[in-house]
């Protein structure tokens, strides 16, 4: 014959009045210690199984409560998901290559030169195509003219070896390619004749305003020391346009 178990006594000791009532097993005991002891003995940790099923009609206040901030608690972890995979998407995006970290190291170490890299969806960073060879130890140069005619015309040298990056080769490669554009395309045949001017970005160089007049024989003459944005921007004119050209820049017209 079975012995009688009274319903108010805890589930645990037989002995004492119950008092809590555990929210995982629905056990009943009366102290801590009895709830230890339950929770060893049935290997009951002691939380709400939020996912469990309850009938409508048995359902408290509490549940609908907790059923609510179960919900929020999903949807936090939903957003914060979201905001991961954003964040590794976009860390990817600005990472650099191996190709471009070598260029960066190079130039950094041998001639303190920075460049900077956009972010891979940029145009800029699309149309940069300066190149290590690995091989030859060279750097193969992007650089962008903005030659001054009356006004700017903007015309791109890429792949350029760095010692055959000097203005002889540029303004000669200009010529070349830009025979219709002007009549004053010819003169641009003598280094003497022109004038180039860079960006001081990133420099504090008071003494030269925003554009600094330069002369160079190679590229590393020229860019020693600076900070470029994924490729150097050079600005040319003939002397006798230099004034016209500044005051272009001045008003921002490049």
């Amino acid at each position: 014959m079975e012995s009688y178990v009274d319903p108010k006594k805890c589930s645990m000791c037989r002995q004492n009045p119950i008092k809590y009532t555990c929210p995982r097993c629905s056990l009943r005991t009366c102290s801590l210690s009895c709830c230890i002891e339950h929770k060893k003995t049935l290997n009951c940790n002691g939380q709400r199984d939020k996912t469990s099923f309850k009938s409508l009609n048995t359902m408290t206040d509490l549940d609908l409560l907790s059923d609510y901030r179960f919900l929020e608690e999903v949807n936090r972890q939903v957003e914060t998901s979201k905001r991961d995979e954003l964040a590794n998407r976009m860390k990817s995006l600005n990472e650099s290559t191996r190709f471009q970290k070598l260029i960066q190291s190079k130039l950094k170490s041998l001639w303190s030169i920075q460049i900077l890299y956009l972010p891979r969806f940029s145009t800029r960073h699309k149309q940069n195509q300066m190149w290590f060879d690995r091989k030859a130890d060279d750097i193969f140069w992007h650089v962008e003219c903005r030659v001054f005619l009356n006004t700017f015309h903007t015309w791109t040298i890429t792949r350029m070896p760095t010692k055959d990056t000097t203005l002889a080769n540029l303004l000669e490669k200009f010529r070349e390619a830009n025979q219709s554009v002007s009549s004053k395309v010819k003169d641009f045949s003598s280094e003497e004749k022109v004038c180039v001017y860079i960006e001081n970005f990133g420099q504090k160089r008071t003494q030269f305003g925003k554009y600094e007049k330069r002369s160079f024989n190679t590229v590393i003459d020229l860019f020693r020391e600076r900070i470029f944005i994924e490729f150097p921007i050079l600005y040319i004119s003939l002397l006798e346009d230099e004034n016209s050209m500044l005051e272009s820049l001045s008003n921002k017209k490049t």
